[in-house]
């Protein structure tokens, strides 16, 4: 029954052009039957996908910082590290390189039967280079959807009217990743804007395997098939201080075309899902971070990128998160994050939407003060079916790492003019140690040197 949840496959993955098939040791009658079942099988196996969150064109992974992920996505919005919002990078004044990993251990229950299911990611590379006049550069490369599932069933075929017993495999390793150019410029203390342009490529490929247990008289039979997807969209974001401590950030992306192709062939041709997503900040207590946001994406718009069987559904997803500042690590504050989101996931099964609630956590460990971080989250998601029959629970265990350049200037900050104006940490919410007379002074000289985001020294 778990093997059959959905009936969904994608366009193309029953296509024969880029089939190989191996027949070995069978007479001519057998060798017909063999093959036609192996023909036959992305009907019944291709979409015969083992999880709820591998439906469709696979599970929207977000590709978003280890930080973000351990707020439940609601610091997306404004975190440079994760990218989503463009206008994020303005002000940014280091080099940094950041990457991380994202291993998820899935249990599928349907009644008092359960299914076990591991995935390993990398769903976030990415490099920011600083450049004059407060704007900054982006590059990215992150999961946009993953669908790497494994299935196997055991069932029969006739052959000179005698049923012969078969074992069949079927590995789907599919996925679409982002990849996009970013430019963000602060314009004031106030206000940051940002543009991004995206390109998306990936492939799903699919491995079929018949087996028959006896394999002096038969042998074993291949099949597979590979689709390929090209795509292009364009973001832009802002953010906006409407007050002390207080900041609302957003973003939109207009999708361009998606197509699949087999070889050089298009086959078939969607879009981009438009997004758009709002959050609002409040860091105006020392040391913490708190955030809401709403994200809304139309993922129906990839309806016609498959098969008549891929069902998309448009998604709202609501998130909340917080950070604060916990004991000392060496000097340096170690970051104590939590959050919750409330997911809706694009693809669903017999017109049946799969919905995911995630409970999340987190710390920020400072390796070499403000020069380098490690983060880390743990997520609990649950995720259920309309009517909510079948059930999925994930963990899934983040590990980032972000290393940045020292600034070029790293004198004591100058108390009674602009000599060493404060420099954003490479990762938000450490900030150096000062020590000086006047802290209100150096307020005032920090933000006539062009940094909003300084507050006094603690």
């Amino acid at each position: 029954m778990m093997q059959h949840l959905a009936t969904n496959h994608l366009e193309g993955s029953a296509e024969r052009g880029t089939n190989r098939v191996r027949v070995r040791g069978m007479s001519r009658a057998l060798c017909f039957a063999a093959v036609w079942g192996a023909l036959t099988l992305p009907i019944a196996v291709a979409g015969a996908q083992g999880t709820l969150s591998g439906l469709g064109f696979g599970y929207p992974v977000g590709g978003t910082s280890t930080r973000t992920a351990a707020t439940g996505g609601a610091f997306a919005e404004f975190d440079a590290l994760s990218p989503v919002n463009p206008a994020s990078l303005g002000g940014y004044q280091r080099t940094l390189i950041t990457a991380q990993t994202e291993p998820e251990f899935r249990t599928l229950q349907f009644g008092n039967v359960k299914e076990r299911t591991t995935a390993e990611r990398v769903p976030l590379l990415l490099l920011i280079f600083p450049l004059p006049r407060n704007v900054a550069l982006s590059l990215s490369g992150s999961t946009f959807l993953d669908r790497s599932f494994t299935t196997v069933t055991t069932g029969s075929v006739m052959v000179e009217g005698k049923p012969i017993a078969t074992n069949d495999r079927s590995d789907v390793r599919g996925s679409i990743g982002d990849l996009r150019a970013g430019l963000g410029w602060r314009v004031n203390r106030h206000v940051s804007v940002g543009i991004g342009g995206h390109l998306f490529t990936g492939d799903n490929v699919v491995a079929r395997r018949r087996v028959f247990p006896d394999t002096l008289a038969f042998g074993s039979v291949d099949d597979s098939s590979r689709v390929t997807y090209y795509g292009m969209a364009l973001s832009v974001g802002g953010e906006l201080q409407i007050a002390k401590g207080l900041a609302v950030q957003g973003s939109y992306r207009a999708g361009g075309s998606l197509e699949s192709r087999i070889r050089d062939t298009v086959r078939t041709q969607g879009s981009v899902p438009d997004r758009a997503g709002l959050s609002l900040r409040y860091d105006g207590i020392a040391g913490s971070t708190f955030a809401i946001g709403v994200e809304k994406a139309a993922w129906s718009q990839m309806r016609g990128l498959g098969s008549e069987l891929v069902q998309a559904h448009d998604a709202t997803n609501i998130r909340a998160g917080a950070e604060v500042a916990g004991p000392k690590l060496r000097g340096v504050p170690v970051l104590l994050r939590v959050g919750y989101a409330k997911n809706e996931l694009p693809f669903g099964a017999n017109s049946q939407k799969v919905k995911e609630s995630r409970i999340t956590g987190g710390l920020g460990l400072p390796v070499a003060r403000d020069l380098a971080s490690v983060d880390i989250s743990v997520q609990r998601a649950n995720r259920t079916m309309s009517g909510g029959a079948i059930k999925e629970g994930a963990w899934m265990r983040t590990g980032g790492r972000a290393s940045a350049a020292p600034p070029a200037h790293r004198a004591r900050p100058c108390w009674t003019g602009c000599g060493s104006p404060a420099l954003p940490a490479p990762v938000a919410g450490s900030r150096p140690r000062w020590r000086g007379r006047d802290s209100r002074q150096y307020l005032r000289n920090s933000r006539k040197c062009g940094d909003p985001s300084a507050r006094a020294p603690r």
